[in-house]
């Protein structure tokens, strides 16, 4: 396995150990990170480097074959004075074979501190309906939620999903199922990957108590993550009539779209230039953005959670 450190300027080839609750790294080469120190972020007395499983806040899967762990850590910054320390957050990479990945990944999900909920799960596609009276396939799982991400766990899967990725999270409905009240809560977000910004879904199902918990975290975080942006009117009929894929924003068509709108031709393109400067609107593909996406689903609804 290889991996890059903090405060390494290399990739160093080693093994990885899980052992007392951390991570540890154990490399040949003498390390250059002289600016770590103890407790969060150390060099372990065999010489490697050390990450506490509790430190870490986030692990992201990249493209090429490459993990990231970010992780706090007490580091001391050249420009401050001798003696002061400053909690950030740091990046360490792996690389390795996609199973191992996969394998190492899972573990240190399971690990992390997060909130945790039992759940059964489905990943029902885009607009995904349940009825809880109608056969369908779940899966019994995890669902665990940090300040950067939630996680949906299988039996064989894992899947991340960045709160700047979510779009709405919604309960569906309650249900009695031999005597026990169960909640249904749909996960709306953008596909990883996807090349049109294509939105899925994932119903998730639990107890009722344990749906009032999921709500409230849940809700906490996506008003964290809402776009907060102060837009004309003229501008959010613009952004939900993209989103609707209703403007013809062409050359030939710009002058009937801005006389639709009341508006001349450089009225609208001040406007549309106004909504790109907030990266709503991509010019380029005269589409909207994940911002814009986000922004007009929740012009469109009354609360994050419904029903």
């Amino acid at each position: 396995m290889q991996f890059f450190l903090p405060g390494d300027d290399t990739w160093s080839e080693g093994k990885l150990v899980l052992e007392n609750g951390s991570l540890c790294f154990c490399s040949n080469k003498q390390s250059k990170r002289s600016f770590l120190s103890t407790p969060l972020s150390k060099k372990g007395n065999n010489g490697g480097f050390t990450i506490p499983i509790r430190s870490i806040r986030d692990i992201i899967r990249e493209k090429g074959g490459i993990m990231t762990i970010k992780h706090t850590g007490n580091t001391k910054l050249p420009a401050e004075e001798p003696g002061s320390q400053s909690d950030l957050l740091l990046s360490t990479q792996l690389s390795a074979d996609g199973q191992v990945l996969n394998d190492v990944e899972r573990e240190l999900i399971l690990r992390m501190d997060a909130y945790k909920f039992n759940v059964y799960f489905t990943h029902a596609g885009e607009g995904g309906v349940l009825s809880m009276e109608k056969n369908v396939k779940l899966e019994k799982g995890l669902l665990k939620i940090n300040n950067e991400a939630l996680w949906i766990i299988g039996r064989d899967s894992h899947k991340r999903v960045a709160w700047d990725d979510i779009t709405n999270v919604e309960q569906k409905k309650r249900s009695r199922y031999k005597g026990v009240e169960y909640g249904a809560a749909s996960i709306d977000y953008f596909e990883k990957g996807s090349v049109n910004n294509e939105m899925i879904s994932t119903i998730v199902i639990t107890r009722g108590t344990t749906m009032d918990a999921l709500k409230r975290h849940a809700l906490e975080l996506l008003n964290a993550y809402k776009v907060d942006e102060e837009l004309s009117e003229i501008e959010n009929q613009i952004l939900s009539m993209l989103y609707a894929g209703a403007l013809d924003l062409s050359l030939a068509g710009l002058a009937p779209t801005a006389e639709a709108f009341g508006l001349s031709e450089d009225e609208l393109t001040t406007n549309l230039k106004h909504l790109s400067e907030l990266k709503i609107f991509d010019r380029t593909s005269q589409t909207l953005s994940k911002k814009g996406i986000k922004y007009v689903i929740d012009l469109s609804k009354n609360g994050t959670f419904g029903g």
